[in-house]
């Protein structure tokens, strides 16, 4: 009996052996410099902005977002990135702690950016099979936040409804972190989380104060104040209507299928392997 289970251990820890060189063998040669990796990924949102309480756990508004992107490695630890997204994004006003002024947007956006990606360790580590990386970068979103009114859509924007004509095309400046959770011949499954800010408080249509209404066409200052539809008196011109101190971003997570272009170099650097 003992002879049995001596056989079962030295198996398991062969097999475990087996299995951890062969994922190593293969971020070996993926991950060689001058390698390709294109990548798509579908994951999560949630705005941030002046319309969501991050405390608010129970009432959290999530959003959808589709990416793709390229990168080029330089060294064993340095990649060169650049990624084109589409990220849904929704916030209100409702449970929170000004819920009577009854404000609410969502948005389908586009995003596109570039940067640098940092492994923390050489991806070549013979003795490491996730290796986690950071990386950071540059860019730009077009913005069409939209309301639902009396069962229509509107654009926001166009409408004004704070009396000014924002940009609608800002920088964004992104950050985050990434995990390889699984290897295989050629492709791998990253999971990753990444901040973006905006550089402009109007993501969501709502940055200082209530305007005037003279002027403004009927539809124009319903989207501006929301508060009647609710009972409520409408908000003063100059009243507060958000917080321009802070500008707006949003958190997308993220699974991520990338797939690595095979060169001349990685053949070769695979079969001095014995792959």
């Amino acid at each position: 009996m003992k002879l049995y289970w001596k056989c079962v251990l030295w198996g398991a820890v062969g097999f475990a052996q087996i299995s951890v060189a062969s994922a190593q063998r293969s971020l070996i040669w993926q991950e060689k410099p001058g390698s390709w990796l294109l990548n798509t990924g579908v994951g999560l949102t949630r705005y941030a902005g002046d319309m969501n309480e991050w405390g608010d756990l129970a009432h959290l508004r999530l959003g959808t977002a589709l990416n793709a992107a390229a990168a080029y490695r330089f060294t064993y630890r340095v990649s060169f990135r650049a990624e084109a997204q589409l990220y849904y994004i929704y916030g209100s006003q409702r449970y929170t702690r000004i819920d009577y002024n009854n404000l609410s947007f969502r948005s389908l956006n586009p995003d596109l950016w570039a940067g640098l990606q940092i492994d923390f360790r050489r991806v070549d580590d013979r003795y490491r099979f996730s290796i986690p990386y950071a990386f950071a970068g540059a860019g730009f979103t077009y913005m069409t936040p939209r309301a639902i009114y009396k069962g229509r859509s509107y654009n926001l924007a166009s409408l004004r409804t704070e009396g000014v004509a924002y940009n609608r095309l800002p920088v964004i400046v992104r950050y985050g972190l990434g995990l390889p959770v699984l290897a295989g011949d050629g492709f791998k499954l990253h999971l990753e989380g990444a901040y973006t800010h905006v550089m402009s408080d109007y993501l969501d249509d709502v940055s200082t104060v209530y305007p005037s209404r003279k002027g403004m066409s009927e539809l124009a200052a319903a989207l501006s104040d929301r508060r009647p539809e609710k009972g409520g008196s409408p908000n003063s011109a100059g009243a507060q209507r958000g917080n321009s101190q802070k500008r707006d971003g949003y958190l997308t997570v993220s699974g991520r299928l990338i797939f690595v272009l095979s060169t001349k170099a990685q053949r070769n650097y695979r079969r001095s392997f014995g792959g």
